[in-house]
């Protein structure tokens, strides 16, 4: 068991409070199964005031060691790249530059998005085998969609970068640094240069697979078993029906991706565990911060009803088909 964990956040001063909630969530939950936690966050442009928010931990959480790492020590890497991207956001690339910017001696670190709440401790997700795999993940519900659209093969694994557990020091002897940069060099769509896609066509096959509750998404919340096995295309043996119901009634790692159910800092958020986001908000240093809700058309509602229906009641091969052909497209319904 480790002494020590290490967890890798990236945060701009939009997803602040976001980043700050799930700090929290994971010092609640693990600080008594851990000596030490360090948090390093990768700091785009977070105000002062935030800043202040979540140095404010360290006071409450005595096992909590927080690094902040200015963002321009990783755009610096990214400079001759930049306008190979898809977004203009290069924030989204940064863990893809994490051997670069964090201590060497890093044996293994947690990668976590700041869309999530962790409601258990993180001891058995961060205690996972994984010294002969570059990381380990949870399979994406979109697995089977983005090894088409990459000319992955069929038995290639596919996995949400949502969460990483990262062999660093395998990353750090393989280069994927430079793996990535000559992938994005070589590259000529656009298309494929998200990171998520970088990083799955990169590694491949050489990535442990976790059960579903070190990542439960949205979708695992709303469809029984068989559907969601079904609709996405999910291929046999890659969790089973005990480990999906086990994530759903006792998740570890709940993840608020963008869906039609939508997220609990968004207006007509229909999502199942919405409340857990606000138990550890309400623990938070943002325990007295207002929600600001973006507005929300009626059209917009109407089309995320619209979604919501075609996923949970339509037929299966139908709502599968049309989830194949990008019919239920994230963009076409998320503001």
């Amino acid at each position: 068991m480790s002494d020590i964990m290490n967890i890798l956040l990236v945060s701009d001063e939009n997803y602040a409070i976001l980043s700050t909630v799930l700090m929290t969530s994971i010092l609640e939950n693990s600080s008594n199964d851990f000596d030490e936690i360090n948090i390093f966050l990768l700091n785009n442009n977070i105000t002062e005031n935030s800043l202040e928010k979540i140095k404010s931990l360290k006071t409450k959480y005595e096992k909590l060691k927080l690094h902040i790492i200015n963002k321009s020590l990783i755009e610096e890497k990214l400079i001759n790249i930049k306008d190979e991207l898809p977004t203009k956001n290069l924030s989204y690339f940064y863990r893809l530059f994490m051997t670069q910017i964090l201590p060497d001696d890093i044996e293994k670190i947690l990668y976590m998005d700041s869309d999530i709440i962790v409601d258990s401790s993180l001891v058995d997700l961060y205690n996972e085998d994984i010294d002969n795999v570059y990381c380990a993940g949870i399979i994406d519900i979109n697995e089977v969609v983005f090894k088409e659209l990459l000319g992955m093969k069929r038995e290639d694994y596919y996995i949400n970068s949502g969460v990483l557990l990262v062999n660093f020091q395998k990353w750090l002897k393989e280069d994927i640094t430079g793996q990535s940069i000559d992938f994005i060099n070589s590259t000529r769509s656009k298309e494929l240069l998200y990171d998520q896609h970088i990083i799955n066509y990169i590694l491949k096959n050489n990535i442990k697979i976790l059960e579903p509750k070190f990542n439960v998404l949205t979708h695992m919340f709303t469809l029984n078993y068989e559907r969601f096995m079904s609709v996405f295309r999910i291929r046999d043996g890659v969790f089973t029906k005990k480990e999906y119901l086990e994530a759903q009634s006792n998740p570890s790692v709940i993840h608020y991706i963008g869906s039609p159910w939508r997220r609990p800092w968004e207006l007509d958020c229909k999502h199942p565990k919405q409340d857990l986001f606000f138990k550890y908000k309400d623990i938070s240093p943002y325990s007295s911060h207002e929600i600001k809700y973006k507005s929300l058309d009626r059209k917009t509602m109407i089309k995320s009803a619209i979604v919501r229906f075609v996923f949970t009641y339509f037929p299966v091969k139908l709502a599968s088909y049309m989830n194949k052909k990008n019919i239920l497209n994230l963009r076409w319904f998320v503001t």
